[in-house]
Order: C-alpha cells, then sequence, then structure tokens
C-alpha cells in the first residue's frame, strides 16, 4: 500500500496518471534489461 501511496503522489507532482507512470518506468526497465542483462544465457 505504501508503494501504491508513492506512485500515486509522484504521479500527482509529474501531472501523469498512475498506468503512465508505471509504463514508464516498465519501459525504462525493460530497455535496460535489454541492454544489459541481469542474468546471462549460455548456449549449450
Amino acid at each position: 500500500m505504501l508503494v501504491w501511496n508513492h506512485l500515486k503522489k509522484v504521479a500527482d507532482i509529474l501531472g501523469k496518471t498512475i498506468d503512465q507512470l508505471k509504463h514508464q518506468l516498465l519501459s525504462k526497465y525493460l530497455v535496460s534489461e535489454l541492454k544489459h542483462p541481469t542474468i546471462k544465457m549460455i548456449a549449450i
């Protein structure tokens, strides 16, 4: 619940909806993972 309240406050400050904020955060995370994966794959 605390995270949800924080997201709501940040979204209000930025003038966005919570969904827009979540999408932006997840998009940045996905791009980061594609560029520099935290779990390396090894071909067998």
